[in-house]
């Protein structure tokens, strides 16, 4: 895989952690208001996640179509690091561990989601 893809897909894992950091801010003020029972900044604090989240949504699509547009062979490996398999190579490296950060502040983001909504919606959640 040439070097230009790998960085082209490390940049975008970069926004991607960029991103995921806005959206576990924002949740965790989230957090914070459902405490103090605050439904105007839930409310408001909901609203602002929105977009955070589309611009993921947006990354991640930017990365498919990236995999998409490459050889088969190239593809293939680069879904492989997506997906969190190890680096291979010394210029696999950098991208490996970024996907590897991600993937550890996706799962810290997701349990915070899922005290959220156990908090908020109570017997309503989507995680029983």
């Amino acid at each position: 895989m040439e070097a230009l893809t790998l960085l082209d897909a490390h940049v975008q894992a970069k926004r991607i952690y960029s991103l995921l950091n806005e959206v576990m801010d924002i949740s965790r003020q989230m957090a914070e208001a459902v405490d103090r029972d605050d439904q105007v900044a839930i409310q408001m604090l909901v609203s602002m996640r929105e977009e955070p989240v589309h611009k993921l949504r947006q990354a991640r699509r930017a990365l498919k179509e990236q995999r998409d547009a490459l050889e088969p062979e190239s593809a293939l490996r680069l879904s492989q690091l997506l997906n969190g398999e190890g680096a291979e190579t010394e210029a696999e490296a950098p991208l490996a561990a970024q996907i590897g950060a991600n993937r550890r502040l996706l799962e810290q983001l997701l349990e915070l989601d899922r005290v959220l909504n156990r908090k908020v919606t109570r017997e309503e959640s989507i995680y029983k």
